[in-house]
Order: C-alpha cells, then sequence, then structure tokens
C-alpha cells in the first residue's frame, strides 16, 4: 500500500467500516456474531473469541475465564448442537486462555503453540487447562467442510502469539495487535508484551501470509466503543478490512524509526525516554486514539531493546 492509499484507509468513518460486519442471525443468541458461513464471534464484555461449526463438530478459540466459558458454551449450544471437538489458545495470557476446562470435560483437545506449553510449564496457573497438542511454526484444526490454520511467526505479542486463518471463508485474526476498523497506538502505552526484536518480522511474515492467501478482511478479537457521525455510541465491527495490519505495522515501522533517529541525535534521556519535541508526530497523527504524549512511553520499550536487546 502506497502512502497516500495507507492515509485513505485510516480515514475511512467508522459508519462505513460499521457496513462490514455481519448482522446478527435472529434467534440465534446475543452475544454470538455470525461472521461468514459456519464462523462466529463469541462477543463478552471487551472481548471477542472466534469460533467455527463445521458440520462434524465446534473448533473453538480462546475461553477467556471459567465464568465468560461457560457463558460461551451457552451460546455455541444456542447456535448447533454438535459438539465442541477443539480448543485453541491464540496465546499464553491468563486473561484471555483459562477456563478451557469446560470444553475438555466433553472431550475436546486443546491445542497450543508449543512456546506457549513452555510458559504454562514454568509459570502454571490450575485456571489455565493444560493443552493436548502442541505444534512449532504451523498446524491444521480441519474438522469437517472448514479448517483453522495456526501460524507461529516468531514473538510478537508476547512470546507464542498464534495468527488464525479460518478457512474457505479466508479471514484472518491477530489477537491483541490489529484490530478492525483501524489501525491505533496501543491501549496500553508501556507496552509490556511487545516484542521490538521480532515485530517487524512478524508483520511482515503476516502479510506475506495475507497476500499469499488473497485474504480481504480481519476478524476483530477485542470490542471498543465509536462514536458515528451523528454521535451515537457503536460498538465497533467485528470485520474490517486486511489493510489495517500494513496500516498497523507501519505504525511500529515509524516507531523503529523514530527510536533510531532519536538515539543517532542523542535525543533520549538518562531515563530512556525519548524527547517528545524531537519526533516527527505526523507519521502517528493519523492513528486511533493518537495521544502524542504517549508516544516517548512506547519508545522507551524499543529504547531498551536497542540499548540491551530486551
Amino acid at each position: 500500500m502506497n502512502l497516500s492509499l495507507r492515509w485513505a484507509t485510516l480515514a475511512v468513518p467508522a459508519t462505513i467500516l460499521m457496513l462490514t460486519s455481519c448482522q446478527r442471525v435472529p434467534g440465534s443468541h446475543p452475544d454470538v456474531e455470525p461472521v461468514a458461513d459456519g464462523v462466529f464471534l463469541y462477543r463478552s464484555g471487551d472481548q471477542r473469541s472466534l469460533f467455527m461449526v463445521t458440520g462434524d463438530g465446534v473448533i473453538v478459540t480462546d475461553p477467556i475465564n471459567a465464568d465468560v466459558a461457560k457463558s460461551y458454551r451457552e451460546a455455541i449450544s444456542a447456535i448447533t448442537d454438535e459438539p465442541v471437538r477443539y480448543v485453541v489458545y491464540s496465546h499464553y495470557h491468563w486473561d484471555r486462555v483459562a477456563g478451557g476446562q469446560i470444553f475438555q470435560a466433553e472431550g475436546a483437545e486443546i491445542i497450543a503453540q508449543e512456546k506457549c506449553v513452555e510458559r504454562f510449564e514454568v509459570n502454571p496457573n490450575d485456571a489455565v487447562a493444560t493443552p493436548d497438542i502442541s505444534f512449532s511454526d504451523y498446524y491444521e484444526v480441519s474438522l469437517g467442510d472448514k479448517a483453522l490454520d495456526l501460524y507461529y511467526f516468531g514473538p510478537s505479542h508476547g512470546d507464542c502469539l498464534t495468527v488464525f486463518l479460518a478457512r474457505p471463508a479466508n479471514l484472518v485474526q491477530i489477537v491483541e495487535l490489529v484490530n478492525p476498523p483501524r489501525a491505533t497506538f496501543p491501549a496500553d502505552p508501556n507496552v509490556p508484551y511487545v516484542k521490538p526484536h521480532n515485530l517487524d518480522k512478524f508483520f511482515a511474515s503476516v502479510e506475506a501470509l495475507v497476500a499469499e492467501n488473497g485474504v480481504e478482511q480481519i476478524v476483530a478479537s477485542s470490542v471498543t466503543t465509536l462514536i458515528d457521525e451523528q454521535g451515537a455510541e457503536q460498538i465497533s465491527p467485528a470485520l474490517g478490512p486486511a489493510s489495517i495490519i500494513h496500516d498497523q505495522a507501519m505504525f511500529w515501522d515509524a516507531v523503529y524509526s523514530e527510536v533510531a533517529k532519536a538515539r543517532a541525535e542523542g535525543n533520549v534521556g538518562i531515563d530512556s525516554f525519548v524527547r517528545l519535541k524531537g519526533i516527527d508526530l505526523t507519521k502517528f497523527e493519523p492513528y486511533d486514539n493518537y495521544e502524542p504524549e504517549n508516544l516517548p512511553i512506547i519508545m522507551r520499550r524499543f529504547v531498551g531493546f536497542y540499548d540491551m536487546g530486551r
């Protein structure tokens, strides 16, 4: 995407992007959003978890916690009487993957990337069900007439974030890092889980995956509140254009470049904060949740990478 097109994508009004989200099916379940044939999102609070009804069973992702998982299971039962066969963890953070025992008890197998399993072993939590299956770089969860492809491109948001590609719907989900309707500043400017040493490579790999498979839409993993053109509150859409993956990558590219420039020009304090006056703010102004005072906090994480490799 060239620069002018990137600006255009970022400037699309929220009300237009809202039209890309699918309407609920009457009588299904109020917390379930259908996004494609047999592909759904379960919404709880500010979280969205992907699940797929395949004809031979259900593939579930990210149970969130025990209470949510119970409601999640009830919502699935309102959609289908097929059993849950697999539960897939997107990464290792407890606030996203706890509560899988309810699915495991009915015979579902839990799948996670191998570095997630390592994390659970060194930092166990009884609320997180132990995975039955682990994988390294790629795993296909195939069931009925559908599949959920799992890709690991190295550390990004934590050590083991897995990119989901739902087929044949050809929808990608990148939990925590990319969320419709547009590229954005991170919710937590401290970005404690971001891994600068591989983040650029991660996004390059995701963009290659999207291009190779002709992916046109990305699925949300969270819910935010948007204000439409009439001033009314709306929830953020379940789907957005895949181009925002590139837009989000460009945000992090700008962080890398501004930190490198600040270090070269001696514009980093002894406390590792980049001085705001030396940052080219025009690179960041188009992004949602733009708050220039957060940039030195975000960049401090990257200064630590350049200085100490952390």
